[in-house]
């Protein structure tokens, strides 16, 4: 695909992100277990991951619209559980500021892990690996991070 190309498809995943990011935290206040959201919103992405590396031109919109409903599910739940796991205003300003804080420190490295993966092994199977295992990760933290728990209260 030519760089161009390739750029509307990652900006095309946004608009199918901006939609998933408005129902998750409507859904997982009523639905159990609390962890199911999380599952789905990994499951979407991890299929897309899938999608690119087995058929990346023949489902691109299919994989773009899937990533883009995992990753904006991801980001809303991730946000919504802050304040649902504080049990006060200044909790949460203290829950927010670690997570954010750690959190966009840790994906800031992203793009240079997974660009000096692909620039190492001259393939993507390495750099689409890592982001596969990096989503157990997630689901082992958003299942964490979806018990019904209050943070910081003692």
């Amino acid at each position: 695909m030519d760089p161009g190309t390739a750029g509307w498809m990652l900006s095309f995943s946004a608009f199918p992100g901006i939609l998933a990011s408005l129902v998750p935290p409507v859904v997982a206040q009523r639905i159990r277990p609390t962890w199911l959201p999380v599952a789905v919103a990994v499951a979407l992405t991890g299929v897309a991951y899938l999608g690119v590396g087995v058929m990346p031109l023949a489902g691109s919109y299919l994989w773009m619209t899937m990533l883009g409903l995992g990753q904006g599910a991801s980001i809303s739940l991730s946000l919504t559980y802050i304040v649902w796991r504080s049990p006060d205003t200044h909790h949460t300003g203290q829950l927010s500021t670690m997570s954010q804080g750690f959190g966009y420190l840790l994906a800031g490295l992203g793009p240079l892990g997974i660009g000096a993966a692909h620039s190492l092994t001259g393939s993507w199977t390495v750099p689409l690996s890592i982001l596969g295992l990096l989503l157990v990760v997630q689901l082992g933290f958003g299942t964490w991070a979806s018990r019904p728990v209050h943070v910081g209260r003692e």
